[in-house]
């Protein structure tokens, strides 16, 4: 079993900003989770001793390619190459770490059985100076991975609604993939995604494998589509699609259909997307204990 015990993040570690999730808090959680598994004799084949959340380990780029004009799908892998799968458990995200210091987190799309490796979206923006960098590195370029850290419960749910912003579908795709290759799971999966585009839809083919499930339904919300002739081929990917963003009228749609269930709503994309779709929650009266972000907080968000 590879489970040794956490290591002690060092001062450097801790960027003394008061983060509500400190390095030093998520140790001490470590620490107790690993006398845990130590006292009762819980084990498994996950390699913690390739993946820490409280201090960095080298991993190198395996992959890089373009999804589309801003969004690249990078996978790293631990160096030296080992046999094993990672202890992420999906919705938790990974900390990159470059050479210059920059850090980003990202939510692991796809974490490998065997090869020690997970796959994250990257979203470019301009000017940006941690993708900026990242791009301009190669394949076998090494980078520093922490974590993981946060993730949300999702056991003893009827339903899991999910409502996801353009990158922010990357938390929803590796959860639905795994809740549907879980025979004991007869939760109903719903994935509402806003989108610009239909061809800015990304991991499009694995959603679509999804929603030919019973018990799993991708909604496409089109915010800036131009040619909609192209969305007459979206009966082949077992499609939903309606013009326009998230309306009220959408969002109390999507609530009547969940009376009677007990349902978790989940929430992942940029701040005025999360906010907005917190207060949508909030005006149908959904209780505050069942709405979560990607980050198992709602900490930063307005309660009105």
């Amino acid at each position: 079993m590879y489970d040794p015990p956490p290591e002690p993040p060092s001062e450097s570690d801790c960027c003394g900003t008061g983060c509500a999730d400190c390095v030093f808090d998520v140790y001490d959680r470590e620490c107790a989770r690993w006398q845990r598994r130590r006292q009762t004799g819980e084990g498994d084949r996950l390699r913690r001793d390739l993946l820490s959340a409280t201090t960095h380990r080298p991993y190198r780029i395996v992959s890089a390619r373009p999804l589309g004009d801003d969004v690249h799908a990078y996978t790293f892998a631990a160096t030296p190459k080992a046999v094993g799968r990672l202890p992420v458990a999906y919705t938790q995200h990974v900390h990159v770490r470059l050479a210059n210091g920059l850090s980003r987190p990202y939510t692991p799309v796809a974490v490998g059985d065997d090869d020690c490796s997970f796959d994250v979206l990257v979203k470019v923006y301009p000017g940006g100076r941690f993708t900026g960098r990242l791009l301009e590195m190669n394949v076998d370029d090494v980078v520093e991975v922490r974590g993981p850290s946060g993730g949300v419960r999702h056991d003893g749910y009827d339903s899991i609604v999910m409502f996801g912003g353009g990158t922010g579908v990357a938390g929803f795709v590796g959860l639905i993939g795994s809740l549907l290759d879980d025979d004991k799971c007869e939760a109903l999966l719903r994935l509402h995604y806003s989108s610009k585009t239909l061809n800015g839809v990304l991991m499009r083919k694995e959603l679509a494998g999804y929603a030919a499930y019973w018990n799993c339904a991708v909604h496409l919300y089109l915010t800036r589509e131009r040619d909609w002739s192209q969305c007459s081929k979206s009966f082949w990917y077992n499609e939903n699609i309606t013009e326009g963003r998230i309306s009220q009228d959408n969002m109390a749609e999507i609530i009547d259909k969940q009376q009677n269930l007990r349902t978790l709503w989940l929430i992942c994309g940029n701040d005025e997307f999360n906010q907005y779709i917190f207060n949508s929650l909030q005006i149908y009266n959904i209780k505050q204990d069942h709405i979560q972000l990607l980050d198992n907080s709602i900490k930063d968000l307005k309660v009105s």
